[in-house]
Parts: C-alpha cells; structure tokens; sequence
C-alpha cells in the first residue's frame, strides 16, 4: 500500500519478499504471522518482472512487455509499485489490459492488521455499492470489489490482501470483448487470484 494507499488502491508491500526468493530458499515454506513477520524489504528493480503473470494468461491475456516499475517508502512502510500490461491472446476475453500492483512491508504483523482493518472498513464505508467481499484462502486475509457495474464492458476490479507484514493491492483494468456474465466475471476474478497467491509463493523469503 501506499499506506493507505489503500484508499486508491492502497498498499502493497511485496517487493521485498520476491528478491527474497530469486536468492533461494523454500518458496511453500510458512512466513511468520506475529512478530515482524516473514516478509522483509529488500530493494531491486527485478521484483515486478518476476511476478507470475502467466496465471492472467487466460482469460486476461499474455504479458506484453517489461512492467514498469518504481520503488517508493511511504510513512515508514517501503513498497514497490508494478504496472503490467497484457495483449489480448487467442483464448483471451478481455483487451486493453492493465495490471497494478501496489506492494508495501510493514515493520510488524500488527501493524499490517491494524491497517489492513481500517482500510477495508473506509471501503465498505466509501464505496458501498462495489460489491465487497471477503475472499479466503489468498494471504492470510483477502478482499475483492469493483469500481464499474457488473454488466459494463470496461471493469476496474481490485483484490487487496495482507500476509504477515505484507500488503498486496492488484487492480485490474479491462475491456471485456462482450457483455460481462456472472460467469466471465468469476472466471475473471479466479484468475486475479491464482496470480496474488502465486505472488505470495513468488515472494516468501
């Protein structure tokens, strides 16, 4: 986040945890949930091109070019944030897509929770006709809304996460080929998730 960035799309520690992991280590192993936590800043421009953007190959497209990228620390929280845009592939039913993400590592776990909360609630608060929900098994705590209307061709939808001292906030923004369906939307979201928990395996360190 950018704390909070979390109140546009917020957040987002990841960075660090990624560097982490292209040094070695256990990618499935646990991070700590107490403490300082498991995931710890480490600076490099390398964190948003080795994200696993192929898990939004379908039905979102293919990675076009390098992401750009750009290191930032906010009120004592270092971040990273990541722009990705996708091409539209065979399968794909969505064009003009873009990929954000905003990471940012607290100094602790309770931190990370106190503002996690807090930003959720002047969510639910600010917005509330997009549709928040909670969204298990992504981090430790999850949550997905939109900022369009199910039924628009355009949708910027955002997933924000926390795991351990680590805030995560994806936004995407896309224009659907066809009328969005409760189907292709769920398809849409599914794969927003299998990338922030792929992410999450990306980044532990």
């Amino acid at each position: 986040m950018r704390l909070p960035r979390f109140s546009r799309p917020a957040v987002l520690a990841a960075a660090l945890v990624l560097a982490a992991a292209a040094c070695g280590g256990d990618a499935d192993r646990e991070v700590a949930q107490e403490g300082k936590g498991g995931y710890r800043w480490k600076a490099t421009d390398e964190i948003c091109n080795v994200l696993p953007y192929g898990e939004l190959a379908d039905p979102l497209g293919a990675r076009e070019e390098a992401a750009d990228r750009n290191k930032r620390a906010g009120q004592g929280a270092p971040g990273v944030a990541c722009v990705q845009p996708l091409v539209e592939t065979g399968p794909a039913k969505y064009g003009n897509v873009k990929v954000e993400l905003d990471l940012a590592y607290t100094e602790s776990v309770d931190f990370a929770k106190d503002v996690f909360a807090r930003v959720r609630e002047n969510t639910r608060t600010e917005m509330p006709d997009s549709g928040l929900t909670e969204v298990p098994g992504v981090g430790r705590e999850a949550y997905r809304f939109g900022y369009n209307k199910a039924d628009d061709r355009r949708q910027v939808r955002e997933l924000r996460l926390r795991d351990s001292n680590l805030m995560i906030d994806i936004t995407v923004t896309a224009e659907a080929r066809s009328l969005p369906t409760p189907e292709s939307l769920k398809a849409f979201d599914a794969s927003v998730e299998d990338f922030a928990k792929a992410s999450l395996k990306a980044l532990r360190g």
